[in-house]
Parts: C-alpha cells; structure tokens; sequence
C-alpha cells in the first residue's frame, strides 16, 4: 500500500520514533497550562460555539477603527479571544479589560523564519503589554528540513516564556505547506517542549484548515493538548465539521457570522 494510504495510527508509529531518538536529550517544557475544552462531549450548543472561537484581525491594512470593532464584537459574543497584531494589543488590552474575552497575539508571524531570540523577545514583550493567549508560526523551513531539534528549542523558548506568566501558547504548523510525515513531526515537537495547543495554519498561506487534519493532530496529541482550526472557516456548519473532527479552538475573521448562524440554529 503507498505510504500516503496508511491509517494515522500507522503513520505515528512510523514517524514517532525518529522524532524522539531525535529529541531524547533535549529537555522537555513546562508542563501544559491547559488545554481547555480539549475534546468536546459533542457538539456544543449553538451559543457554546462563540466561546470557541478566536476573533482574528491579522491582516496590514486594518486600523485602529477596526480594532476597536472586532473588540466590541468579542465582548458582544463572548468569544474566547481577540488576536491582533503586536502593535494593537495595548489597545486590546484596555477595550477587553475585566471581560472573559482574552487578548491575543502573534510570534514568528507570517514565516516563523525569525532568530529563535527574537521570538523570545517578542513573547516577552507582548506579556507585559498584557497578552494572555499567543499563537507561535513555527520554523516551517528547518521542520522539511528534519532539522527536529532546532525546531524543537526554537518552540520551547516561547513556550518557557509564556508558562512562567501563566500565557497560553498555541503553535502554528502551516500543514499546506507539509507532507503527511511532516505534519506528525511537527506535532509531536510541539507536544514534546510542552505547547499548550497545535494549530493548522496562519491562513495566509496555500490550504485552509480540515477536517481530515484535525482528526491528524487530534490523534497524535490526543487529549492532553488543544487542536486550534484556522484557516478558511467561514460558516457555522464548516466550524461544526471541525469541532466534530477534534478542534477545540477555532481562529476566524468570519466570528459573527459564524455566532449569528449559530443563534439561529439554537
């Protein structure tokens, strides 16, 4: 049977060892901080699926006018956060505070092709701004590459950063722009140096997130980590799809569409 047609449970096993005879000398993370709502008892009610969903404004032209929209839709809907780019999250900060809605933000955006120190620096400077959550692209590069161990201590630094103020870190695989092989290594890495959350992509790049890639991730970190979905989600029924498939966290510029298709539903 071709390597491409092997169950997932075939292609873990096949794929695991190498990335931890690899990893074996390296330390692992801080442990986990969570990994909230990681499986779902099935499908949530219509108003549950809100406190899902990351509200994502990412994009270079946005402003300081559409910053303070997608914060007044967060406290509306109560989703789970709002991710901004860095220069935003003071503004972020103050619109969110006192409300369960979390400020977020990016490191190693768009490429995760930065000094391993510079990311570092980054996380700690959006921790003091006050940023609760972060999503971490991966060196998307130097994982096609095997270069496993780079790759390993590149997410960890981030990842001790972020444990030590209590910041959630998710990070970011890009599985369009990865094999089958790949996306299992990238994986296992990130659930070796103690990520709280894997996450499909940035959505800036080839590929949207899938049902068939969450059920991939799901089955490699099982229940300990968050499966993050993003990337191309733009309905209520696609975000129900990936929920069904394993995600507990959805990143999406669609949100309130998404939670009003949702109140109609429920």
């Amino acid at each position: 049977m071709p390597i491409d047609e092997r169950p997932v449970t075939e292609w873990v096993a096949h794929i695991r060892p190498t990335v931890e005879a690899i990893l074996q000398n390296l330390p692992k993370g801080m442990p986990i901080l969570r990994a909230e709502q990681a499986m779902l008892p099935g499908i949530p009610e219509g108003e549950r699926i809100t406190h899902l969903i990351d509200h994502t404004l990412l994009r270079t032209e946005y402003t300081p006018a559409d910053v303070d929209r997608v914060c007044e839709e967060g406290l509306k809907y109560g989703f789970a956060s709002v991710c901004t780019n860095p220069i935003y999250v003071p503004q972020v900060v103050r619109r969110l505070q006192g409300s369960n809605t979390l400020p977020a933000s990016i490191v190693g955006f768009l490429f995760g092709a930065e000094f391993p120190s510079i990311k570092v620096e980054q996380a700690k400077k959006l921790i003091e701004a006050g940023v609760r959550e972060m999503d971490m692209v991966q060196a998307v590069g130097l994982l096609k590459a095997g270069r496993y161990a780079e790759v390993a201590r590149d997410i960890q630094g981030v990842v001790d950063v972020c444990h030590r103020s209590g910041v959630l870190l998710k990070v970011i695989l890009e599985v369009g722009l990865l094999e089958q092989d790949e996306k299992i290594a990238g994986a296992l890495i990130a659930q070796h140096v103690g990520a709280d959350y894997v996450k499909t992509c940035t959505g800036f790049t080839q590929g949207e997130a899938t049902a068939d890639d969450i059920r991939l991730l799901r089955s490699i970190v099982g229940n300990d980590m968050g499966v993050k979905a993003a990337g191309g989600i733009r309905s209520y029924e696609k975000a129900i799809e990936l929920i069904r498939a394993g995600a507990s966290r959805l990143g999406a510029t669609q949100s309130v569409q998404i939670a009003e298709e949702a109140r109609k539903i429920s």
